[in-house]
């Protein structure tokens, strides 16, 4: 085969060529990786909540942070005939000291022990009153705490102790590693001093059909993955980090195009001589393009491999968000790929429009 042929004649210069779109289809998969780290450290613990609507504060334009439930709200909602099981759970901030002078941030979701809205563990037991907490197992590895382990979270201006009963799979909620609490601890901790705006919960979590857009006076319900993608910055971190993959696609088309259309003018004359001893014009261009998809696929492969030994190595902590998935992998591969072939088909016109007798007369 022609293309194969010539791959192995100048193995020098494909070489080169298919290092230039390793580093392009690596750069693609980080960034996509990047993406997808972000999109879970966002809010991964809300998406896996045990239901399928949530109901949000009226007036708190879809933000956890501002959305606060009266107890009527809840109880509004509780009594939606197409809301199967309802419960309320509420979410804030706080810094966690989990040893003398070292604290990090989490995100406390309180909820009513024994509930739906409680999330099953994967070590130890549930929540079985106040006094007990649900770590997750991001906040394991960044502060190594285990079961039985006590946890000091600000209630007013003291500090109360929490004993980690389990330990969950829910991931992250703003960035920060979720824990649960029940639903009364929860009140204590955002507690402002005036019993009457006291917040019942900051959310409703749903089960049921048929419920999006349902409004009352004081609360409207939408789907959990609306939620979600209303969480703050959400939306920017995506679009950014979707055209930063984007732009790397048409540089990588550009400069794989700018490559091939080069290789192909070196060698005009041979094409000319090609096409006079009788090679149709139509088989060189699919050569062409059958290098040009080889140095991609190859270069692809050797990103992936790459890419799979800096999340091993570099990104083996969890100091950056970066989650590669196979799909994830896959797509970007195949991006890359698609991207090379377009880029290439400038030189796959060159290639077409070579005049045999010209091209020998330049020789």
């Amino acid at each position: 085969m022609l293309a194969l042929t010539e791959i192995r004649r100048r193995k020098l210069q494909f070489g080169f060529v298919t290092g230039v779109v390793a580093l392009i289809a690596y750069l693609i998969i980080m960034v996509t990786g990047l993406g997808l780290g972000l999109y879970e450290a966002a809010g991964t613990a809300l998406l896996r909540l045990n239901g399928d609507h949530l109901a949000y504060a009226a007036n708190s334009n879809l933000s956890v942070i501002r959305s606060r439930l009266s107890d009527q709200d809840v109880a509004e909602v509780q009594a939606l005939p197409a809301a199967e099981r309802a419960a309320p759970i509420g979410y804030v901030a706080a810094v966690i000291e989990f040893a003398p002078e070292e604290s990090d941030t989490a995100a406390i979701i309180g909820v009513i022990p024994g509930s739906f809205s409680e999330p099953g563990v994967v070590e130890g037991r549930s929540i079985s009153g106040p006094g007990d907490i649900l770590i997750d197992r991001a906040w394991v590895r960044v502060a190594g705490t285990r079961l039985g382990d006590t946890l000091a979270l600000p209630v007013g201006f003291e500090t109360r102790e929490f004993t980690v009963v389990g330990i969950v799979d829910q991931g992250y909620f703003f960035f920060q590693p979720a824990m649960f609490v029940d639903l009364a601890s929860w009140q204590d901790l955002v507690f402002i001093g005036d019993a009457e705006q006291q917040p019942a919960a900051s959310l409703v979590l749903i089960q049921g059909r048929d419920l999006d857009g349902v409004r009352g006076e004081g609360w409207r319900i939408v789907t959990k993955q609306d939620g979600f993608n209303n969480i703050e910055g959400v939306q920017a971190q995506q679009s950014t980090v979707d055209a930063l993959r984007y732009m790397g696609l048409l540089i990588g088309a550009m400069v794989i195009g700018v490559f091939f259309y080069v290789i192909t003018l070196q060698k005009v004359s041979l094409l000319g001589i090609l096409k006079a001893i009788g090679a149709p014009g139509g088989y060189l261009v699919v050569q062409g393009l059958l290098q040009v998809l080889i140095v991609c696929v190859v270069g692809a492969v050797l990103a992936v491999g790459l890419a799979l030994l800096t999340e091993a190595t570099v990104l083996s902590s969890d100091t950056i968000p970066i989650d590669f998935t196979a799909n994830a992998m896959a797509t970007s591969s195949i991006s890359v790929v698609i991207a090379g072939v377009v880029g290439s088909l400038l030189s796959a016109r060159q290639v077409a429009s070579v005049d045999p007798i010209i091209a020998m007369q330049q020789q």
